[in-house]
């Protein structure tokens, strides 16, 4: 067995990969989230926040966004709309490595 240490400080044992093991694992749902950009304010302008405000993020309308799975940034994608919801293209995945 291989010890290797993961981003977040976890140490796992590894043995050799193989497909079939993760079978029992396909039906765990994992969080999936989009975001669309960042911004900074003071409490002030919180504060003053209401209906109709507006909120100016950092990220322009034809940069692609973020995804995440469980809180760890997995790749990119472009927003899009299906059947008048919201959904994101993927263009590009990440490859992490432990």
């Amino acid at each position: 067995m291989e010890q290797i240490k993961e981003e977040g400080g976890i140490v796992m044992e590894v043995k050799e990969y193989k497909p079939e093991r993760l079978d029992m694992l396909s039906d765990v749902n994992l969080k999936v989230a989009v975001q669309l950009g960042k911004t900074n304010m003071k409490i002030a302008d919180i504060l003053n926040l209401k209906k109709g405000s507006l909120i100016e993020l950092d990220t322009m309308a034809d940069q692609p966004v973020e995804i995440f799975i469980n809180g760890i940034l997995m790749g990119y994608g472009e927003v899009v709309v299906v059947d008048d919801k919201f959904g994101v293209r993927i263009k590009e995945i990440i490859n992490r490595k432990l």
